[in-house]
């Protein structure tokens, strides 16, 4: 028999990091250890997170976890689909994701993000579409253009870091078309 998850403290929640404008709100599957206890998000060591951003033109610096706040800068949020860290996403039961999705849907529409970016497979169909598959998403949340990005998580040994940051670059590519600047100019541009 499976072990049940540790109770949740809610005192070891991360904030939802958000305000009004916002143009890309990242859904993390659930907080790491590390994360939960330095109060800031992608902190753990290996994740490719903040290299992500930078590398792909996200952002114009390579910020550390400490300073995820500044993300607010660019119009960029994060919040988590299941608020409970855990050492790894394989500790999230699925019965968590069914319980946190509907308030996941209403914490995204209160935001009202150009687009909600999942970082994640695993947390996308586990919490809204069981069968989808990265890339752009045929639905919408709210008003916001649904995107999914490889986990950029150290445990996620299916990507690579160049694959990682190509996938976020299709993403920079879709923010500055949704902008009406450069990138791709039609659906069939956008990797799915």
């Amino acid at each position: 028999m499976a072990a049940s998850p540790a109770p949740h403290n809610p005192a070891h929640c991360l904030p939802d990091l958000v305000a009004p404008g916002l143009e890309i709100l990242f859904v993390g599957i659930n907080p790491g250890l590390k994360s939960a206890r330095v109060g800031h998000y992608y902190a753990g060591p290996g994740n490719l997170f903040w290299r992500c951003l930078r590398e792909s033109g996200l952002v114009l610096e390579l910020l550390r976890p400490d300073q995820d706040r500044k993300l607010l800068d660019y119009a960029i949020g994060i919040t988590d689909c299941v608020r409970r860290p855990s050492r790894g996403a394989s500790d999230v039961r699925p019965a968590e994701f069914r319980a946190c999705a509907a308030e996941l849907v209403a914490r995204i529409e209160a935001c009202r993000p150009t687009i909600v970016c999942f970082n994640g497979l695993m947390g996308y169909r586990s919490a809204i579409d069981p069968e989808a598959a990265l890339g752009l998403q045929q639905r919408r949340i709210g008003s916001a253009v649904v995107f999914v990005v490889p986990s950029t998580s150290a445990a996620n040994a299916g990507f690579t870091r160049a694959e990682r940051v190509e996938w976020f670059l299709q993403l920079r590519f879709l923010r500055d078309r949704l902008r009406g600047g450069e990138g791709p100019r039609t659906p069939g541009d956008i990797l799915y």
